[in-house]
């Protein structure tokens, strides 16, 4: 194995920290077969990473074969997942499935449901395990993985940021809000999952920093922001009175 490590989209709920086989030069954007527990999976080259404890290996840059093989497991996925519903069915239990994943290689197969209480679902897990011949995982999810998994606009206009870039979902609380003197309409600080906003933690670090409740003046300047627009941004001076 290299010393260069990537982060791999398998699906939009999971992705994997890799590391490249020797002498695999890979770029963002590069369809790469990964091999982890057994299994064998597709995924997309999202970024580097600087993770020292990779999960999977990519192995090689998929080829025509690789192509062929995710191909003829979609119609198997498919299937699968209906089965799976009507094992819910039969079971009754309160769960919404909205998503599925197949490996590759159909050795194993992940899905995703919502619920609002904590399942028992071993015995489906057992049946589905049975009746699909092959390895599966059962995933409760969150309200904000629903949203990445959906997908949509933010309020800034621009693709979610769970979709288009993050790897992790960290924790958000309203204190980053109140920390940024951010006291408004809870809807304008809320994305489409119901939660605060991924991006208040963008400038929180900057907040603690400059402390946005405590400066001596205000000063405008001209900023290029992370999408190179022109934009008229208020800069805060960090410094504040002090008894010393």
């Amino acid at each position: 194995m290299s010393d260069k490590h990537y982060i791999v989209e398998c699906h939009s709920l999971m992705r994997i920290m890799a590391t490249a086989a020797v002498g695999l030069e890979l770029e963002p954007g590069d369809m790469v077969v990964l091999r982890f527990k057994g299994c064998e999976d597709i995924g997309v080259v999202k970024s580097r990473s600087d993770d020292a404890q990779p999960k999977a290996i990519a192995i090689r840059k998929v080829n025509a074969d690789d192509i062929r093989m995710l191909e003829e497991t979609k119609p198997w996925e498919a299937q699968a997942i209906e089965k799976f519903k009507n094992l819910v069915k039969e079971y009754s239990l309160p769960m919404r499935v909205v998503d599925v994943h197949a490996w590759a290689d159909r050795q194993k197969i992940a899905f995703y449901f919502l619920s609002e209480h904590r399942l028992d679902f071993r015995k489906l897990h057992k049946e589905t395990s049975l009746l699909l011949d092959c390895r599966v995982v059962i995933k409760q999810i969150g309200i904000r993985d629903h949203a990445r998994l959906v997908g949509g606009l933010g309020h800034c206009g621009r693709p979610l940021c769970c979709t288009a870039f993050l790897s992790e979902l960290k924790p958000i609380s309203l204190r980053s809000a109140r920390r940024q003197n951010l006291y408004v309409n809870p809807e304008k600080i809320s994305g489409m999952c119901g939660r605060l906003l991924c991006c208040l933690r963008y400038e929180e670090d900057a907040g603690c920093r400059l402390d946005f409740s405590h400066h001596d003046y205000k000063e405008y300047e001209e900023v290029a922001d992370i999408f190179n627009e022109e934009e008229e941004w208020e800069m805060l001076k960090g410094s504040r009175d002090s008894d010393d």
